[in-house]
Order: structure tokens, then sequence, then C-alpha cells
């Protein structure tokens, strides 16, 4: 086949010489930290005495004596959410060209900005003036971070490596609980101010990280930047080898190429035309698939919904149900290598059905809110975190960051993560009406809508989701412009090669085209890569 090289049998390249690489990814994953840890920490102050002195009303029917109105309860997480639209929009405004580092910085900027209003001012309108502007951080770095991931990583970790996301998402919810957990009976301000102090070491942190580290290798390509994507392929990747950092720079200047020929500039019904339409709609569909999942009602809502249902000691029972389900977000790490992205993501979707039905049969088989009846929400609320945390988290996000094509990729990221914030925005504006007692007051029988969005999004993955485990960006690319089936995408052979792996290059040639020489360094403008086994 023309373009291609000959090579002798490679092997995929191991976690440990891949360390470098991966070790970046999961400092990157801190950003994250902030999304979940700020779910953990609202979800909490609805239950917190001290906070509700201040914004809520007393009430002494309450376990605690207070409670808060619907109104507040919605605008406190939806204005979160539409602050991530917004920051939706900014990295569409940003454009395909906009640098990963840059658009962290931004996050991290802003984050430190509505840290800060919401401990200072007590007045309900700064509060949600901080939400709002968190939102706008938590969007910027949801964007970012895993375009910035996806883009650094080599083609067999990618998923692990992306997956990270949600681990680091549990594990800031576990700190916030845990926090939250030692200051809940305080009465004064200090008790949602503290959980919410903690919060400033991540964006000061993540903006020192970011002065060493270089941006992505397709990013610097988009530019022209060629020495500066190799030198990131060697500081992210530690890789040596000149031939290997070649012909990966090849590859992805080969495909950049053949996307701007194809599409001279990026706009926005570019998304919504030819190939990239259906990639679009997969990375839209997958975004959205985070919130259909119902993870923003347990990880939004969990600890209002335990003390609604009197359950003893909420903040304790929260905090072992996240650090059970981080122990599924370790096993996907290894999952996501090992097993392809359409099996784990069908089946875990189709447990997590199981686990919400389950919670809706319990409270209508159960004295409602009994001991007994409060053990199996339990119960299924950490077995449906731990599936999440192992399956439909991750690999929802990996999708989401490696399907959209490359001088589309963090503008569709973009657009999509604004979805997931829209449809959370909706999932946050409606559930104090299910769970106040003062409305709806369902309880857990709000789990049978969250049973059927979770058989809805099983059977979309089926006839949808093609297999993308194992695949390059750049032959992603190919398969979609060739519009591949979804269930020949295992099998179909592209003429792009991976070239992430410990291998030797020889008889180097691209339609007929040999590599040259320049200062004893290989050089190709345009090239394809190795075959790859």
């Amino acid at each position: 086949m023309e373009g291609m090289y000959e090579s002798r049998k490679v092997r995929l390249t191991t976690f440990w010489e891949e360390r470098r690489v991966i070790f970046i990814c999961f400092l990157i994953g801190f950003a994250q930290f902030q999304y979940g840890y700020d779910s953990a920490a609202v979800s909490g102050f609805q239950s917190m005495a001290g906070f509700l002195r201040i914004f809520g009303y007393p009430d002494p029917t309450s376990q605690i004596g207070y409670q808060i109105t619907t109104k507040v309860q919605r605008l406190i997480q939806s204005l979160m959410n539409l602050g991530g639209l917004t920051a939706a929009l900014g990295c569409y405004a940003l454009g395909p060209r906009a640098s990963r580092r840059v658009g962290l910085w931004i996050a991290c900027a802003i984050g430190i900005i509505a840290i800060s209003i919401q401990i200072g001012p007590t007045t309900i309108g700064a509060l949600y003036a901080g939400r709002f502007l968190l939102g706008i951080s938590n969007g910027f770095f949801l964007t970012f971070s895993v375009t910035y991931m996806s883009e650094i990583a080599p083609a067999h970790l990618r998923g692990s490596v992306v997956g990270l996301v949600t681990f680091h998402t549990t594990l800031g919810a576990l700190i916030g609980i845990l926090i939250e957990n030692y200051t809940s009976e305080e009465l004064e301000r200090k008790s949602y101010q503290i959980p919410l102090a903690v919060m400033y070491p991540i964006p000061v942190l993540m903006s020192l990280l970011l002065l060493a580290l270089p941006d992505t290798p397709r990013y610097y390509i988009s530019r022209g930047q060629h020495n500066a994507a190799i030198s990131s392929i060697q500081k992210t990747r530690g890789i040596s080898d000149m031939n290997r950092i070649l012909a990966e720079i090849a590859d992805i200047q080969n495909a950049w190429d053949t996307e701007v020929e194809l599409h001279k500039e990026a706009r926005l019904m570019d998304m919504f035309t030819g190939p990239d339409l259906r990639r679009t709609m997969i990375t839209f569909g997958c975004s959205i698939g985070q919130t259909a999942t119902g993870v923003p009602f347990l990880a939004g809502y969990s600890v209002y919904f335990y003390v609604q249902a009197k359950i003893g000691s909420p903040f304790v029972w929260v905090m072992v149900g996240l650090a059970i389900a981080l122990t599924g977000n370790l096993g996907a790490f290894p999952a996501m290598r090992f097993f392809g992205r359409r099996p784990l993501l069908l089946v875990c979707s189709v447990i997590s059905a199981l686990t919400m039905f389950g919670m809706g049969v319990a409270h209508d088989e159960g004295t409602s809110f009994a001991p007994k009846t409060g053990k199996v929400l339990v119960a299924l609320s950490i077995a449906f975190t731990w599936v999440y945390g192992f399956g439909q988290g991750p690999v929802l996000w990996a999708i989401t960051s490696e399907t959209p094509s490359q001088r589309l990729r963090s503008q569709t990221v973009g657009i999509a993560n604004g979805l997931n914030f829209v449809f959370g925005w909706l999932c946050s504006f409606c559930t104090p009406y299910f769970l106040n007692p003062t409305a709806l007051n369902w309880g857990a029988k709000y789990g049978y809508i969250w049973g059927g969005s979770n058989l809805v999004l099983a059977i979309w993955i089926f006839f949808f989701i093609p297999e993308t485990k194992g695949r390059s960006l750049e032959q992603l690319d190919e398969l979609f412009e060739k519009r591949v089936p979804t269930w020949k995408f295992p099998s179909y052979e592209t003429r792009h090669h991976i070239v992430d792996a410990d291998n030797v290059f020889e008889n180097r040639t691209v339609g007929g085209t040999p590599y040259h020489t320049e200062n004893g360094n290989e050089k190709s403008a345009h090239a394809s890569t190795s075959e790859y086994v």
C-alpha cells in the first residue's frame, strides 16, 4: 500500500514505559477535582445549619432545624451549569487553534475569583454570582483538560488516561464530603467557608504546573510549529528515538493537512455537514450521556437525599460510598486498555439502570424511609456510583474527547460540554421539585426516571457508538472520513498506522519520497507511519 513503511513487528508500550505521560495526565486530571469537590460541597451545604442559617429558613420539623427553598436549591446548582454553558461558547469563540494551556489558565483565574466571591459576601446575589463564575471555570477545565490529555496520550492508553477524570471527580467529591463532615455541626459561617477555601489549591497549583508543561503536539502542528511539536512529544512522553518522534509528527501533519484541504476553515456549520456530522452527534450524545446516567442527581443531592430519607449519619454514608467508588475508578484504568469501549459501556449502562430501578422498587415495596429501606437505598446508590466510575464515566469521557476531528476538537468538545451543562442544569432545576418535602416529595421513586434514561443510553450505544479502542486520532479521522459503519470499526484496515510503540523504522518512504536529514535529524513534512502489529 502506497505511503506505508516496512518494519519489524512491534509491541505496545507498557504503563511503566509511558509513566511520564501517565503522571502528567494524572496531574492535569486534577482540573476535574474542582468539579467533583464543588458538587459534593454544594450537596452538603443544603444540609448544613451554618449555611442554611444565612441562605435558608428555620424549620422546627427538620432534623437540623433549618430548611432550604426549592428556588435557592435550583439556582445554586443550575447557575453553575449555566456558567458551564457560557464557558462552552467561550471555547468555541477561541477557535480550533486555541492553546490548551491558555484555556486551563483561564479556568484557574476565574476559579479563584469565584471561590473568593462565595467566601466573602453574605448576600444571596453574591452567592449566585459565585456559582455562575465557578461554572465558567469548570467548563474551561472540563474542555481543555480532556483535550490536552487525549492529545498527548498514546493511542493504546488514551482511554485509560482520559478516564482518570472520573477518578479525580470522585476523589474531589470524597474530600469535599470528608471536610464537611467535620464542619457540618458548626452554626457559624466558617462551616461552609472552610470547605470553599479548600478549593483554592487546585487553580493555584494548576497554574504553576502549566508553566512547566508544553502544549500538545497537535496544537503546535496546527500553528505550524514543528520544532515545538517535537519538543512537546519529548517532554510529555520521554521518547528519545527521533525516528518514532518524526513518524508521529508526520502522521499528525498528514492528518491536519488533509482536514485543512477538505475544509479550508473551521466553521460552526462544519460540525453538522459531511462525516463531521456523525462525529458531532456521537460526541454530543456521549456528553449528554453523562447526565443521562443520573450521576448529577446523586452527586449534587446525595446528602440532602439521605437527610430527607432519615438515614443516620448521611455525611458518613456518602463518604463510604465515594471511597468504594474510588476502587471502581482505579479499576477503570486497566479496564479501558484491555476491554473494548462498547461492551464496557453497554454492560455498565444496563447495570446502572437496574440499580436506579431498584431504588424506586425499594421505596414502593418498603415502609417509606424505614431503616431497612434506608439500607437498601444506600447499598444501591453505592453500587451505582461504583459502576459509573468503572465504566460509564471514563468511557463516555474518552469517546467525547477522541471522536471529534482534529481541526474541530476543542470547539466540538466545548459545545458538547455545554450541552452536558444544559442537561445538568435541567436536572438541577427539576430535582428539588421531586425530592423537596414541600413539592412532589418523590424520594427514591425518582430512580425510575434515571433507570429509564440509562436503558435509552444503552440502546443508543448499541446502534451508534463505534469501537475506538486502540485507534490513533489520525486513524479515527480516516475511519470517519471514509464513513465506515459502526460494526466495522474494529476490523477495518486504515492507511494510517500507529507509531506509539517500541519499534525500529526501516525503508521509510512516503509515496516514493524518503525522509531527508537536516543536521543529523530525519525530517519530513508529509509522511505516513509504520505498519503496526
